[in-house]
């Protein structure tokens, strides 16, 4: 009955990503990424920070993958372990599809941050160009919103009691993306929606879940 209602929130999730990624496309993704460009008012430092959070999994990642295989070997078992197992495979796998998507994709970010390639406000360049290999062609979806949300939705199975947190992290990293211009709304709606969905699938896979006291205490709110 699980593994049903899952598939179902999955594909309800995968209808309502597509959707809104198709709307920001044709009509929120270039306004906003103009507005963005003519009018930032905030110093570039103010939110340049929740995008580094993504960087910084990576190394945690690794961190957490060279720690938990020999942990299993020499004491399987514990929650905490699972919870840590689960936030590393799943960033093994996130990262391989966001790789495949962006290959197959192949869209233009809203800024050049190099000379010379193309770009929305660089040089008018929007668009899809599937198959397209180079840097200028690696803007959807976006990598860091996928890396963040796919260990967002794993704590939010395994600790619910901190899912507000959780809520703002995401958040944060989101918008600090679309205001810096490093993405496009869609981009970022898109990583999102990856990240959260292989997160619960990943969950149920190593069958995750809160613990008694974080569900009632979640009820009780």
């Amino acid at each position: 009955m699980r593994t049903r209602a899952i598939r179902i929130r999955t594909v309800i999730a995968l209808v309502v990503g597509i959707a809104l990624t198709v709307v920001c496309y044709f009509f929120v993704d270039r306004p906003v990424a103009w507005f963005v460009h003519d009018h930032r008012f905030y110093p570039r430092e103010m939110l340049q920070w929740p995008p580094l959070f993504s960087e910084w999994l990576k190394i945690v990642a690794l961190v957490a993958m060279i720690l938990v295989i020999p942990w299993c070997a020499w004491k399987p078992g514990g929650r905490f372990q699972t919870v840590l197992l689960a936030i590393s495979v799943n960033l093994v796998v996130t990262a391989v599809i966001k790789k495949l998507l962006k290959w197959g994709c192949g869209r233009n970010w809203p800024e050049s941050w190099e000379a010379g390639k193309p770009s929305l406000i660089g040089s008018g360049a929007y668009g899809f160009h599937p198959f397209h290999h180079g840097d200028a062609y690696q803007s959807f979806p976006s990598g860091h919103a996928a890396m963040v949300c796919s260990v967002l939705a794993i704590l939010w199975l395994s600790y619910p009691r901190w899912r507000g947190w959780y809520a703002v992290a995401g958040g944060a990293v989101c918008v600090g993306l679309v205001a810096m211009n490093y993405h496009f709304v869609s981009d970022v709606i898109a990583g999102a929606m990856l990240g959260s969905i292989t997160g619960v699938c990943m969950g149920h896979v190593f069958r995750i879940r809160g613990t008694r006291t974080d569900i009632e205490t979640l009820e009780k709110r």
